[in-house]
C-alpha cells in the first residue's frame, strides 16, 4: 500500500502528528481524535533533558474530533480504509490504536492496545506491557495493523495467565532500520514508549542492545538487552517453552522424555536458539530452519550434524517429525497448510501462529488441528517467561534476577499446562478453547492480582 493510502496520508494532509481511534466494545461505538502536538525542529536527542512526554512541542497546537477526521479520510477516498480498520478493531476486540508520524525522520508508529482492564489500577506509570517491533517502509500498512492487532490481543491473555497487571499492547514502528548511535531516532521511539503509558521489550526488527542505551539515556520503561540484569528474553522464553514441549509430550506418548525425538524448529532467533540447545541437551534430533543461514551453521558446529539437519525455510511445514516448534514470524499456520503437516504436536514460541484475527476463527482452526490429530495449544499459554522477566525487571531495577520468575514459569508452562492438557481432554474441548473460556473473564473484569509472587504463587487459572 502506498503511503498516500493510509491512515498517515491523512495526518500528513491535516499536518498532525497524531491520531487515535477508541472502541468502545460496551456501546460498540468508535471515535477519533486527531492532534498537533510537536514540531518537525523537536531534537529528539534532547528527550528528557530539556522535555518530558507531557510537554506540548508545538505552539501551534491543535486538536480535531471523530467527525473532522471521517471527512479528511472521504476527501482522500479512504472511508472504506477506515471501516477496514473499524472492523478489525471490532473483530479482535482491541481497545484502538494511535499512530505517530514523525515526518522528518521518516518514522510511522502504530500502538496497537488490547484490553487495558489489568491496567487501570496496577499503580504504576504503564497501563499496557508488549514487544516493540521493527517493520520495513515498504510493508502493507493494512498487514502490519492485523499483526500488532493480533499481538496487543493476545498479549492481554498472555499478561493475565502470567498473573502481570497490565492490558496488552503492541508498538509497530515502520522505519529504515535503527543504528545504535543514532539518538535522534532512539530519543523519539522512547518519547512514544513513555508517551503511550506502555511498558516494553525489543521484538523482532530491533537489536536487543536498544534496550541497554535506551535506559541509560531516555526511558526505564523498556527492558530486556544485554545489560539487563535479567539478560535478553529470549533465553526464559525457551527455558518455558522447553517445560511445555516436555509436558505435551508426556500427555500425547506417556513419557516426557524427548530422547530420540524428531523435533522441526523454524527460527533459531532470540527464542528458538536456545530452544534448540534445551532440546538437544534432552537428547532430542531437529530439522532447523533460519533465514539468516549463518545461525543454522553456528549450531551445526556447537552439536553433531547428525542430531542438527538443515532444510530450506519452505519446506519446514512438510518434514516429518514428532514436534513442530514455530519460533519466527506469526501468522504462518493456515488452513490450506495444516492438510499439509505431519506431526503430531505443535508447540513453539512465536506469538500468534495461527492466522486468525479472532479468538473464534482461532478456535475453528485449533478444532481443524485437533480432527487431523495434532495437538496444539494457543502460544501465550506458554511463551509467557519473557513478558516475566520484563516484569520483574521493570519492578525491581537492578535487584531482578532470573530465579525469582523461574518458579512462576515452571508453574505456568508445566504444571498448569499439564491441568489444562487434561481438562480439556476430560471435558472434550480443545486446550485453546478451555484456556479462552477460562481467562477471558479475568481479561475483561480486571480481576486484581497480588503484587506479583514470585515463589511459584499468583493465579492459578487452570483451577478456578
Amino acid at each position: 500500500m502506498k503511503l498516500s493510502d493510509s491512515v498517515f496520508s491523512v495526518l500528513a494532509e491535516e499536518r498532525l502528528t497524531t491520531m487515535e481511534i477508541f472502541y468502545n466494545r460496551e456501546e460498540d461505538k468508535f471515535t477519533l481524535r486527531g492532534v498537533k502536538e510537536w514540531e518537525e525542529r523537536v531534537n529528539w536527542d534532547r528527550y528528557m533533558v530539556d522535555f518530558t512526554p507531557e510537554d506540548i512541542l508545538t505552539d501551534d497546537y491543535k486538536a480535531i474530533g471523530t467527525e473532522a477526521l471521517v471527512k479528511a479520510f472521504a476527501k482522500q477516498g479512504l472511508e472504506d480504509y477506515l471501516m477496514r480498520i473499524g472492523h478489525l478493531l471490532r473483530e479482535e476486540g482491541d481497545h484502538g490504536i494511535e499512530f505517530y508520524y514523525n515526518y522528518r525522520l521518516n518514522i510511522r508508529v502504530m500502538y496497537c492496545k488490547g484490553i487495558n482492564a489489568l491496567g487501570i489500577r496496577n499503580k504504576r506509570h504503564a497501563m499496557r506491557a508488549g514487544g516493540i517491533r521493527r517493520h520495513e517502509l515498504n510493508e502493507p500498512e493494512i498487514d502490519v495493523l492485523i499483526d500488532g492487532l493480533n499481538l496487543a490481543r493476545a498479549m492481554s491473555y498472555k499478561n493475565a495467565l502470567a498473573g502481570i497487571p497490565y492490558g496488552g499492547s503492541k508498538i509497530l514502528v515502520q522505519c529504515a532500520p535503527v543504528n545504535l548511535d543514532d539518538f535522534e531516532v532512539l530519543g523519539f521511539l522512547a518519547y512514544i514508549i513513555d508517551r503511550s503509558r506502555s511498558f516494553t521489550g525489543p521484538d523482532m526488527g530491533f537489536e536487543v542492545e536498544i534496550a541497554d542505551i535506551m535506559r541509560e539515556r531516555f526511558t526505564k520503561a523498556i527492558t530486556g538487552g544485554t545489560k539487563s540484569p535479567m539478560g535478553p528474553s529470549g533465553g526464559p522464553t525457551a527455558y518455558g517453552g522447553y517445560l511445555a514441549i516436555k509436558e505435551a509430550c508426556n500427555f500425547l506418548y506417556g513419557s516426557s522424555s524427548l530422547d530420540g525425538r524428531r523435533i522441526a524448529i523454524q527460527g533459531l532467533g532470540e527464542c528458538g536458539y536456545p530452544l534448540a540447545e534445551y532440546l538437544l541437551r534432552e537428547g532430542a534430533n531437529l530439522i532447523v530452519t533460519d533465514i539468516d543461514g549463518s545461525k543454522v551453521d553456528n549450531l551445526q558446529r556447537e552439536w553433531d550434524n547428525n542430531v542438527v539437519k538443515s532444510i530450506e525455510p519452505e519446506d519446514i511445514y512438510t518434514v516429518i517429525a514428532d514436534i513442530f516448534s514455530p519460533c519466527a514470524v506469526g501468522g504462518i499456520i493456515t488452513d490450506d497448510i495444516i492438510d499439509k503437516f505431519k506431526f503430531k504436536i505443535i508447540m513453539g514460541l512465536a506469538n500468534n501462529q495461527l492466522r486468525a484475527t479472532s479468538i473464534e476463527r482461532e478456535i475453528e482452526m485449533a478444532q481443524k488441528l485437533a480432527k487431523t490429530g495434532i495437538l496444539f495449544v494457543v502460544d501465550w499459554a506458554y511463551n509467557i517467561a519473557g513478558v516475566l522477566a520484563g516484569w520483574a525487571e521493570y519492578v525491581f531495577g537492578e535487584e531482578a534476577y532470573l530465579a525469582t520468575i523461574k518458579p512462576r514459569t515452571e508453574s505456568i508452562c508445566r504444571d498448569n499446562l499439564r491441568k489444562l492438557l487434561n481438562e480439556a481432554k476430560r471435558a472434550s474441548k480443545t486446550p485453546t478453547e478451555l484456556l479462552y473460556d477460562k481467562v477471558e473473564n479475568i481479561v475483561y473484569s480486571g480481576v486484581q492480582f497480588n503484587e506479583f509472587l514470585y515463589q511459584g504463587g499468583g493465579k492459578d487459572v487452570i483451577n478456578n
